[in-house]
Protein backbone atom coordinates (compact mmCIF):
# COMPACT_ATOMS: atom_id res chain seq x y z
CA UNK A 1 0.00 0.00 0.00
CA UNK A 2 2.79 1.94 0.62
CA UNK A 3 3.54 2.10 -3.05
CA UNK A 4 0.49 2.74 -3.99
CA UNK A 5 0.42 6.27 -2.41
CA UNK A 6 3.60 7.38 -3.92
CA UNK A 7 1.98 6.20 -7.16
CA UNK A 8 -1.09 8.33 -6.56
CA UNK A 9 0.80 11.56 -5.03
CA UNK A 10 2.70 11.22 -8.75
CA UNK A 11 -0.43 11.23 -10.74
CA UNK A 12 -1.67 13.87 -8.71
CA UNK A 13 1.26 16.10 -9.73
CA UNK A 14 0.65 15.39 -13.73
CA UNK A 15 0.46 18.35 -16.22
CA UNK A 16 -2.16 18.02 -17.63
CA UNK A 17 -4.02 16.39 -15.33
CA UNK A 18 -5.82 12.96 -16.14
CA UNK A 19 -9.71 13.51 -16.91
CA UNK A 20 -10.32 10.46 -14.53
CA UNK A 21 -8.42 8.48 -12.19
CA UNK A 22 -10.01 4.65 -12.01
CA UNK A 23 -8.02 2.59 -9.06
CA UNK A 24 -8.85 -1.08 -9.67
CA UNK A 25 -8.66 -3.43 -6.33
CA UNK A 26 -8.46 -6.92 -7.21
CA UNK A 27 -9.13 -8.37 -3.92
CA UNK A 28 -6.75 -6.23 -2.09
CA UNK A 29 -6.98 -7.24 1.69
CA UNK A 30 -3.94 -4.47 2.71
CA UNK A 31 -6.40 -1.43 2.86
CA UNK A 32 -5.86 -0.34 -0.54
CA UNK A 33 -9.80 0.67 -0.72
CA UNK A 34 -9.43 2.62 2.28
CA UNK A 35 -6.71 4.71 0.81
CA UNK A 36 -8.37 4.75 -2.54
CA UNK A 37 -11.70 5.93 -0.82
CA UNK A 38 -10.21 9.06 1.27
CA UNK A 39 -8.37 10.24 -1.70
CA UNK A 40 -11.81 10.65 -3.15
CA UNK A 41 -10.82 8.50 -6.29
CA UNK A 42 -12.93 6.17 -7.93
CA UNK A 43 -12.69 3.06 -7.14
CA UNK A 44 -13.09 -0.36 -8.66
CA UNK A 45 -13.04 -3.81 -7.42
CA UNK A 46 -12.50 -7.40 -8.83
CA UNK A 47 -12.36 -10.66 -7.76
CA UNK A 48 -8.86 -11.95 -8.50
CA UNK A 49 -9.51 -11.55 -11.78
CA UNK A 50 -5.77 -10.97 -12.54
CA UNK A 51 -3.86 -8.02 -14.29
CA UNK A 52 -5.68 -8.67 -17.95
CA UNK A 53 -8.85 -9.10 -16.04
CA UNK A 54 -8.36 -5.79 -13.66
CA UNK A 55 -7.33 -3.54 -16.35
CA UNK A 56 -10.45 -4.43 -18.52
CA UNK A 57 -13.04 -3.84 -15.56
CA UNK A 58 -10.90 -0.65 -15.16
CA UNK A 59 -11.09 0.70 -19.22
CA UNK A 60 -14.55 -0.50 -19.76
CA UNK A 61 -15.91 1.62 -16.91
CA UNK A 62 -14.63 4.47 -18.79
CA UNK A 63 -15.62 6.49 -21.41
CA UNK A 64 -12.34 8.28 -22.25
CA UNK A 65 -10.93 8.01 -25.69
CA UNK A 66 -7.44 7.47 -25.01
CA UNK A 67 -6.47 5.09 -21.71
CA UNK A 68 -3.07 5.48 -20.09
CA UNK A 69 -2.22 2.54 -17.92
CA UNK A 70 0.23 2.01 -14.74
CA UNK A 71 1.07 0.02 -11.97
CA UNK A 72 0.97 0.33 -8.40
CA UNK A 73 4.84 -0.05 -8.00
CA UNK A 74 5.48 2.81 -10.34
CA UNK A 75 6.22 6.59 -9.98
CA UNK A 76 5.82 8.88 -13.18
CA UNK A 77 6.98 11.47 -13.69
CA UNK A 78 4.94 14.95 -13.88
CA UNK A 79 4.48 15.30 -17.85
CA UNK A 80 4.08 11.52 -17.96
CA UNK A 81 0.71 11.70 -19.18
CA UNK A 82 1.19 14.20 -21.69
CA UNK A 83 4.03 12.68 -23.27
CA UNK A 84 2.11 9.31 -23.14
CA UNK A 85 -0.80 10.72 -24.94
CA UNK A 86 1.44 12.89 -27.48
CA UNK A 87 1.78 10.20 -29.77
CA UNK A 88 -2.45 9.63 -30.67
CA UNK A 89 -2.37 12.92 -32.44
CA UNK A 90 -1.80 10.43 -35.39
CA UNK A 91 -4.65 8.71 -36.10
CA UNK A 92 -3.32 5.69 -36.86
CA UNK A 93 -1.54 4.60 -33.46
CA UNK A 94 -3.50 2.79 -31.41
CA UNK A 95 -1.27 2.29 -28.78
CA UNK A 96 1.88 4.25 -26.86
CA UNK A 97 4.57 2.77 -24.81
CA UNK A 98 6.40 5.08 -22.41
CA UNK A 99 10.01 4.37 -20.88
CA UNK A 100 10.02 2.52 -17.47
CA UNK A 101 13.28 2.83 -15.64
CA UNK A 102 14.37 1.70 -12.23
CA UNK A 103 13.72 4.17 -9.31
CA UNK A 104 17.66 3.55 -7.98
CA UNK A 105 20.28 1.87 -8.00
CA UNK A 106 19.99 -2.36 -7.95
CA UNK A 107 21.67 -5.12 -6.76
CA UNK A 108 22.32 -8.15 -8.38
CA UNK A 109 19.73 -10.14 -7.66
CA UNK A 110 16.91 -7.28 -7.09
CA UNK A 111 13.71 -7.17 -9.07
CA UNK A 112 12.49 -4.17 -11.22
CA UNK A 113 11.43 -3.08 -14.97
CA UNK A 114 13.59 -1.43 -17.92
CA UNK A 115 11.10 -0.75 -20.88
CA UNK A 116 13.45 -0.54 -24.28
CA UNK A 117 11.45 0.45 -27.20
CA UNK A 118 13.19 -2.28 -29.46
CA UNK A 119 11.74 -5.27 -26.88
CA UNK A 120 7.93 -4.87 -28.02
CA UNK A 121 6.90 -6.52 -25.29
CA UNK A 122 3.94 -3.97 -24.51
CA UNK A 123 4.80 -4.28 -20.27
CA UNK A 124 1.28 -2.36 -19.29
CA UNK A 125 2.97 -1.19 -16.24
CA UNK A 126 3.56 2.19 -18.34
CA UNK A 127 1.56 2.54 -21.96
CA UNK A 128 -1.57 3.58 -22.93
CA UNK A 129 -4.05 2.90 -25.86
CA UNK A 130 -6.20 4.17 -28.22
CA UNK A 131 -10.24 2.78 -27.07
CA UNK A 132 -11.19 2.18 -30.51
CA UNK A 133 -8.22 -0.29 -30.92
CA UNK A 134 -8.85 -2.23 -27.49
CA UNK A 135 -12.12 -2.16 -28.39
CA UNK A 136 -11.27 -3.73 -32.12
CA UNK A 137 -9.48 -6.64 -29.96
CA UNK A 138 -12.13 -6.77 -27.00
CA UNK A 139 -9.21 -5.71 -24.30
CA UNK A 140 -7.43 -8.25 -22.74
CA UNK A 141 -7.20 -11.92 -23.07
CA UNK A 142 -8.39 -13.17 -20.30
CA UNK A 143 -8.64 -17.17 -20.69
CA UNK A 144 -5.82 -17.93 -23.25
CA UNK A 145 -2.89 -17.48 -20.56
CA UNK A 146 -5.09 -19.40 -17.51
CA UNK A 147 -5.66 -22.10 -19.94
CA UNK A 148 -1.86 -22.94 -20.71
CA UNK A 149 -1.04 -21.66 -16.82
CA UNK A 150 -1.22 -25.33 -15.88
CA UNK A 151 1.94 -26.63 -18.09
CA UNK A 152 3.09 -22.97 -17.45
CA UNK A 153 6.13 -22.47 -14.81
CA UNK A 154 6.69 -20.89 -11.89
CA UNK A 155 3.14 -21.34 -9.66
CA UNK A 156 0.36 -18.82 -10.05
CA UNK A 157 1.85 -16.23 -11.33
CA UNK A 158 2.22 -18.30 -14.65
CA UNK A 159 -0.90 -17.43 -15.07
CA UNK A 160 -0.65 -14.13 -15.32
CA UNK A 161 2.90 -14.39 -17.57
CA UNK A 162 2.73 -12.00 -21.08
CA UNK A 163 -1.21 -11.03 -21.05
CA UNK A 164 -0.06 -7.57 -22.24
CA UNK A 165 2.46 -8.57 -24.55
CA UNK A 166 -0.39 -10.57 -26.47
CA UNK A 167 -2.78 -7.82 -26.06
CA UNK A 168 0.05 -5.15 -27.72
CA UNK A 169 0.66 -7.43 -30.70
CA UNK A 170 -3.31 -8.02 -31.65
CA UNK A 171 -3.46 -4.27 -31.34
CA UNK A 172 -0.96 -4.26 -33.85
CA UNK A 173 -1.93 -7.40 -36.20
CA UNK A 174 -5.08 -5.20 -36.68
CA UNK A 175 -3.24 -2.85 -38.40
CA UNK A 176 -2.76 -0.09 -35.68
CA UNK A 177 0.86 1.79 -35.42
CA UNK A 178 2.53 1.61 -31.87
CA UNK A 179 4.46 4.51 -30.50
CA UNK A 180 7.77 4.78 -28.35
CA UNK A 181 7.76 7.76 -26.17
CA UNK A 182 10.83 8.17 -24.12
CA UNK A 183 9.56 11.59 -22.74
CA UNK A 184 7.05 9.90 -20.58
CA UNK A 185 8.88 8.24 -18.04
CA UNK A 186 7.94 5.93 -14.92
CA UNK A 187 10.30 4.94 -12.06
CA UNK A 188 9.39 1.54 -11.71
CA UNK A 189 10.45 0.04 -7.63
CA UNK A 190 13.68 -1.67 -6.87
CA UNK A 191 11.94 -5.11 -5.22
CA UNK A 192 15.11 -6.51 -3.25
CA UNK A 193 15.94 -9.71 -3.41
CA UNK A 194 17.98 -13.01 -2.76
CA UNK A 195 19.73 -15.40 -5.52
CA UNK A 196 17.05 -17.66 -4.48
CA UNK A 197 14.48 -15.26 -5.62
CA UNK A 198 16.50 -14.74 -8.80
CA UNK A 199 16.78 -18.31 -9.79
CA UNK A 200 12.83 -18.59 -9.10
CA UNK A 201 12.68 -15.72 -12.08
CA UNK A 202 14.94 -17.45 -14.06
CA UNK A 203 12.87 -20.49 -13.97
CA UNK A 204 9.74 -18.73 -15.01
CA UNK A 205 11.84 -17.74 -18.56
CA UNK A 206 10.68 -21.33 -19.63
CA UNK A 207 7.11 -18.85 -19.93
CA UNK A 208 8.69 -17.00 -23.22
CA UNK A 209 7.82 -20.47 -25.09
CA UNK A 210 4.37 -19.97 -24.38
CA UNK A 211 4.81 -16.62 -25.31
CA UNK A 212 6.02 -17.30 -28.57
CA UNK A 213 3.23 -19.70 -28.87
CA UNK A 214 0.79 -17.37 -28.67
CA UNK A 215 2.90 -14.54 -30.16
CA UNK A 216 4.88 -16.21 -32.77
CA UNK A 217 6.09 -11.98 -33.91
CA UNK A 218 8.22 -12.36 -31.23
CA UNK A 219 10.76 -14.55 -32.69
CA UNK A 220 12.08 -12.13 -34.31
CA UNK A 221 12.76 -9.62 -31.53
CA UNK A 222 14.79 -12.28 -29.34
CA UNK A 223 17.48 -11.43 -27.85
CA UNK A 224 19.65 -14.27 -29.26
CA UNK A 225 18.25 -14.57 -32.20
CA UNK A 226 15.34 -16.53 -33.50
CA UNK A 227 15.81 -19.53 -31.01
CA UNK A 228 17.24 -17.93 -28.03
CA UNK A 229 16.72 -15.96 -25.37
CA UNK A 230 19.85 -14.84 -24.56
CA UNK A 231 23.16 -14.40 -26.49
CA UNK A 232 24.85 -16.95 -24.62
CA UNK A 233 21.91 -19.05 -24.91
CA UNK A 234 23.11 -21.66 -27.46
CA UNK A 235 26.60 -22.27 -25.31
CA UNK A 236 25.12 -22.60 -22.18
CA UNK A 237 22.87 -25.13 -24.09
CA UNK A 238 25.41 -27.08 -25.65
CA UNK A 239 27.15 -26.93 -22.07
CA UNK A 240 24.46 -28.17 -20.40
CA UNK A 241 23.91 -31.25 -22.39
CA UNK A 242 27.19 -32.04 -22.14
CA UNK A 243 27.11 -32.16 -18.63
CA UNK A 244 24.02 -34.33 -18.71
CA UNK A 245 26.15 -36.73 -21.09
CA UNK A 246 29.35 -36.88 -18.89
CA UNK A 247 27.09 -37.93 -15.84
CA UNK A 248 25.46 -40.93 -17.58
CA UNK A 249 28.91 -41.56 -18.51
CA UNK A 250 29.81 -40.17 -21.59
CA UNK A 251 33.36 -38.48 -20.72
CA UNK A 252 33.79 -36.45 -24.05
CA UNK A 253 30.55 -34.77 -23.41
CA UNK A 254 32.41 -32.58 -21.35
CA UNK A 255 33.86 -31.10 -24.25
CA UNK A 256 30.63 -29.58 -25.18
CA UNK A 257 31.43 -27.50 -22.31
CA UNK A 258 34.26 -25.50 -23.68
CA UNK A 259 33.15 -22.79 -26.07
CA UNK A 260 30.62 -21.87 -22.43
CA UNK A 261 33.68 -21.76 -20.16
CA UNK A 262 35.76 -19.92 -23.00
CA UNK A 263 33.10 -16.98 -23.10
CA UNK A 264 32.43 -16.99 -19.37
CA UNK A 265 36.05 -15.77 -18.53
CA UNK A 266 36.65 -14.15 -21.50
CA UNK A 267 34.02 -11.47 -20.70
CA UNK A 268 33.38 -8.81 -18.06
CA UNK A 269 30.56 -10.07 -16.09
CA UNK A 270 28.88 -7.28 -13.27
CA UNK A 271 28.12 -10.66 -11.11
CA UNK A 272 30.48 -13.18 -9.89
CA UNK A 273 31.05 -15.67 -12.55
CA UNK A 274 29.20 -18.51 -9.94
CA UNK A 275 26.24 -16.55 -9.96
CA UNK A 276 26.42 -16.07 -14.11
CA UNK A 277 26.63 -19.85 -14.26
CA UNK A 278 23.55 -20.69 -11.82
CA UNK A 279 21.04 -18.49 -13.40
CA UNK A 280 22.41 -19.87 -17.01
CA UNK A 281 21.62 -23.10 -15.82
CA UNK A 282 18.80 -22.61 -14.39
CA UNK A 283 17.55 -20.52 -17.28
CA UNK A 284 18.81 -23.51 -19.85
CA UNK A 285 16.69 -25.90 -18.13
CA UNK A 286 13.80 -23.91 -17.67
CA UNK A 287 13.22 -23.38 -21.44
CA UNK A 288 14.22 -26.71 -22.29
CA UNK A 289 10.86 -27.88 -20.16
CA UNK A 290 9.29 -25.09 -21.44
CA UNK A 291 10.18 -25.47 -24.80
CA UNK A 292 8.29 -28.77 -24.37
CA UNK A 293 5.48 -27.90 -22.64
CA UNK A 294 4.47 -25.25 -24.88
CA UNK A 295 5.70 -27.39 -28.36
CA UNK A 296 7.49 -24.32 -29.33
CA UNK A 297 11.39 -23.89 -29.24
CA UNK A 298 12.93 -21.54 -27.36
CA UNK A 299 16.15 -22.04 -25.93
Amino acid sequence: MDLLELTLDSIGALDPAPAEVVVVSDGSTDGTDDLVKARGLRLLRTDRQGPGGARNAGWRSTDSDVIAFVDDDCVVSPSWLGALTRPFADDSVGLSQGRTVPAGPTGRYDRTISVLPEALLFESCNIAYRRSALTDVDGFDETTFRRLSGRMLGAGRAAHFGEDTDLGWRVRRKGWKTAYAPDAVACHHVFPGTLADALREEWRSGNFAFLVRVVPELRSNLPGGRYFLSRQGPLAQTALVGLVATAVGARAGALLALPYLAWLFGTRHRNPRVDVVLRDAVRSASLIVGSARARRLVL
